[in-house]
């Protein structure tokens, strides 16, 4: 098969040429580490550490065949940008690392990730129509350059406590909630110092993203030039996240002070809308919960969830690595192993996260069904449900700036109106700058 052929140039690589990178040292936070030397081992950058039992795993099993050692190395999600960077300059970028749809565009125009299309037309493992191709896009330029291959993809769902749905007297979610009975719930629920959830203002691909499109509107067009802010669709479903905030959540500051995972984990909130990242970092908790599907707004007002009014906002990984190592062709075969139908089938049976090639994500269903039923986050994929790629533009500046923005609209939801339309008038002036 072709991706031997890779691993055995990889070996030829390291034992006729000595060019293989070095490690950089330490498993939690390794911004001072180095990434290049002579030691024969690849450098690998990841940001998670709930996934980094099972990534290694992986990566011995292809060490074992290759013969190429492999250090795997998680630094937090700040670090790792600043750790990238300061690689990008000084020459000394880890050999293999994730990529990220925030990011990604920047690095491919500045050529920093390696160009992986002779590997992948080489490589019988590999066939990018076997990925989610909203994912192979994210990491692809409009001249069809592959910089990266899809590691994962991750939807929303909404998690919910049992016993304080009980104690409180309010019926369970089920898979067929709107927002409007999210709502209804999440203020019945707020009382006596509880609360229906929790949601940071950080967290649009779990909060006012998923509900934005469920009615119909849009943050950024596909042209990404156009802000969709103001889109009376927008609007509309930001009144309601403003009332959901105001009435069912606790203050922002005490959202920002406690977390809202630790509030949920710690029954001060009833329910989470969350990702399906999450989900490895819960394993250690033993508390009585449901998980339904994400909420779902009924736009033509007949009763049932049809096609487009349920949505989940999805994104996903890509393994790419850096056009200066000094090893590309081992840098490939591994990214080609953790890609191949049986790495990720391999990433998903051992509970590491959700899959990116099509089909092997009923694994990592499987693989916690005896704690949960996750099967929600599958839903979306399937019949009148929508997934929407996470909403992005060369360098989504405004998107940070808008986690800010909204916080006043927030504390009054009477201004939410006037506040979408300065943001769609801050963004777009923002889209055109990065056209420059």
């Amino acid at each position: 098969m072709k991706m031997k052929r890779i691993v055995a140039a990889a070996m030829a690589a390291a034992m006729g040429l000595g060019l293989l990178t070095a490690c950089g040292g330490g498993n939690n936070d390794s911004s001072n580490a180095s990434s290049s030397g002579d030691s024969g081992t690849l450098n690998v950058k990841i940001w998670d550490s709930t996934q980094l039992e099972g990534i290694r795993q992986i990566c011995e099993e292809w060490s074992a065949e290759s013969g190429v050692d492999v250090a795997v190395e998680v630094v937090n999600w700040d670090n790792y940008w600043t750790l990238l960077e300061a690689g990008a300059s000084g020459g000394q970028m880890p050999d293999v690392f994730w990529m990220h749809s925030n990011n990604a565009q920047r690095y491919m125009d500045a050529e920093l990730l390696l160009n992986l299309n002779d590997y992948i037309d080489a490589d019988d493992a590999i066939n990018m129509d076997n990925y989610y191709s909203d994912i192979v896009d994210l990491y692809t330029q409009d001249d069809g350059t592959h910089y990266a291959i899809p590691k994962d993809y991750d939807t929303v769902a909404l998690w919910y406590n049992k016993d304080m749905f009980d104690a409180a007297g309010v019926e369970y979610p089920t898979n067929d909630w709107t927002w409007d009975d999210l709502y209804e719930a999440g203020k019945a629920l707020t009382k006596d110092g509880k609360y229906g959830l929790a949601m940071d203002t950080d967290l649009n691909q779990e909060g006012y993203y998923n509900i934005i499109y469920s009615y119909g509107g849009y943050v950024i067009n596909d042209a990404k030039d156009e802000s969709g802010w103001d889109d009376p669709k927008t609007v509309e479903a930001m009144e309601m996240w403003g009332k959901i905030v105001k009435d069912c959540m606790p203050q922002q500051s005490m959202m920002s002070e406690s977390g809202e995972i630790d509030m949920f984990t710690s029954e001060v909130t009833a329910m989470q809308l969350m990702g399906s990242w999450r989900v490895a970092a819960l394993q250690e908790y033993d508390c009585n919960w449901g998980i339904v599907n994400i909420p779902y707004c009924d736009v033509n007002g007949n009763g049932q969830c049809d096609a487009g009014e349920r949505v989940s906002i999805y994104n996903g990984l890509g393994w790419a690595a850096s056009a200066a190592t000094k090893n590309p062709d081992a840098a490939y075969s591994l990214i080609s192993y953790l890609c191949s139908e049986q790495g990720q089938l391999e990433q998903a049976e051992l509970g590491v996260t959700m899959s990116a090639y099509i089909g092997t994500s009923d694994a990592w269903v499987a693989a916690r069904a005896d704690k949960w039923d996750l099967s929600p986050y599958l839903n979306v994929t399937e019949g009148t449900d929508k997934l929407v790629i996470f909403p992005y533009s060369r360098a989504s500046i405004w998107a940070e700036n808008a986690k800010q923005e909204l916080v006043p609209a927030y504390n009054d939801p009477s201004i939410m109106a006037d506040t979408l339309k300065t943001m769609a008038t801050n963004m777009e002036a923002e889209l055109e700058a990065e056209k420059k």
